[in-house]
């Protein structure tokens, strides 16, 4: 079969995650250009594309029932799982949304998600927040990879009921940049608690996975990370209030760190 779409780095990385032959529901699809390339290279059985935005959802449908896939990508409208039946799929993928958007999602329908084996989750913001819930509720972090596209880095995500890392595992890994970073906790004579707490939020943030991975984009990530805390700073030098002073040296701390994990990656 010919492939019709061309997908961007950051849905090729997604597209990469989804397990062959899986029930695929993407949630947020906007065209469906990526159910429509996993089908076209035979990656997928078959797909439920969904969609919240009359346009985006419009789009979807026009760019199914051109290729003719309409007996293969169902193009639905609603809001997150809510037009999935139970047991529909096996697989969902979720881009481009907030962290805590998805999680809101995924939620919703606990039928759904009694069926599904796999996440693929490319989140923007409040990355750590969606690792963490979703690992205490049992999910399994199979692999997770930085991809780069128009600039910008992303984290894409992938989870497993059963195969991968699980939460104990996890920690223990957090646990040794706990001990890799201790030199730092040391130096910033900061608060033994406050300093394990601030490394766990930004493993965390970053991914456990990619932090051990340690390849370059993950360098240029840390370091605009740093960036953005650097002009915080700046920002917040503009106010001389006591409370300001303070999390300015928060602040500070969690740069030192930033470049403790850049260093030690």
């Amino acid at each position: 079969m010919t492939i019709s779409v061309t997908l961007g780095p950051r849905l090729q990385t997604v597209a990469s995650f989804v397990p062959a032959g899986a029930d695929l529901g993407d949630i947020g699809t906007d065209h469906a250009y990526l159910p429509i390339a996993l089908y076209e290279t035979q990656k997928i059985s078959k797909a439920i594309a969904v969609d919240v935005h009359e346009g985006p959802y419009q789009s979807a449908l026009n760019a199914v029932k051109a290729r003719h896939l309409e007996a293969f990508i169902d193009v639905r409208f609603g809001d997150g799982l809510m037009p999935l039946k139970s047991g529909e799929v096996d697989t969902l993928t979720l881009a481009g949304m907030g962290g805590r958007t998805m999680l809101e999602i995924l939620s919703a329908r606990p039928d759904v998600m009694e069926s599904v084996t796999d996440l693929i989750l490319q989140p923007q913001g409040a990355e750590g927040a969606l690792r963490l819930a979703l690992l205490e509720s049992g999910w399994h972090l199979k692999e997770e990879r930085l991809v780069k596209e128009e600039e910008r880095i992303y984290g894409v995500i992938a989870l497993s009921k059963e195969k991968g890392w699980g939460i104990v595992q996890l920690k223990e890994t957090i646990r040794a940049w706990i001990l890799r970073l201790n030199p730092l906790q040391e130096k910033l004579s900061m608060d033994v608690l406050v300093f394990e707490n601030l490394v766990d939020r930004l493993v965390w943030h970053f991914g456990p996975l990619v932090l051990e991975e340690r390849t370059d984009l993950l360098s240029e990530h840390l370091n605009e990370y740093s960036g953005m805390l650097h002009r915080r700073i700046k920002q917040m030098k503009k106010s001389k209030s006591p409370e300001v002073m303070t999390k300015i040296n928060e602040v500070s701390n969690e740069i030192m760190l930033v470049e403790g994990l850049r260093i030690w990656q």
